[in-house]
């Protein structure tokens, strides 16, 4: 503990973030081992191919229409006005 507290804030930082990348990298790979029972020759993923798919953010999806999000933009620019 005494080595850590001796480094410099961005070495002990740089440490941490490393730290926290591995541990999730360790989780990734027991939820890897329990789909991977589940797994068939049609669905199979590498760990580095399922690695990959869950560190990417999930996608957000916005099924308004066009006309729905200019008519939502408005409305907002309308409040905007009215607090001024």
């Amino acid at each position: 503990m005494s080595f850590i507290m001796s480094l410099s804030a961005e070495e002990g930082l740089s440490l941490y973030k490393k730290a926290t990348e591995k541990n999730f990298e360790e989780k990734a790979w027991e939820r890897w081992l329990v789909d991977y029972s589940k797994m068939t020759k049609e669905n199979f993923k590498s760990f580095a191919q399922y690695f990959k798919e869950i560190k990417q953010p999930p996608k957000s999806v916005d099924n308004r229409s066009d006309e729905e999000i200019i008519n939502d933009a408005e409305e907002i620019l309308k409040s905007m006005k009215r607090s001024e």
